[in-house]
């Protein structure tokens, strides 16, 4: 029987924003001094299935850091924001399992 590994869930940005998601029982979290960078090395991990970064932060990343981050499928990467724009997240669900839940 083939069992396909388990994929985990990482969160990378301000302490203030891991927090929340280390309460929840999320482990693999980051708050890195070179955003960038650990970014890309988070997006070519092949142990996450969902990467979760905070909106102002993404923001941050040169263009082409951000357009691979944006095109990644696995890890999908979800950004949050106070206005978190739920139809953003739900075409990158679709994207990454390749259906629509909702």
């Amino acid at each position: 029987m083939n069992q396909e590994k388990k994929k985990n869930i990482a969160v990378i940005g301000s302490e203030e924003f891991t927090l929340g998601f280390e309460l929840a029982g999320i482990t693999k979290t980051y708050n890195p001094e070179n955003y960038s960078e650990k970014i890309q090395d988070l997006v070519k991990r092949d142990d996450l299935g969902i990467l979760v970064a905070e909106e102002q932060d993404m923001k941050q990343l040169p263009k082409r850091t951000r357009n691979q981050v944006d095109s990644s499928v696995e890890p999908v990467v979800v950004t949050l924001s106070e206005e978190a724009e739920s139809e953003r997240m739900q075409e990158k669900i679709k994207k990454a399992i390749g259906a629509d839940i909702t």
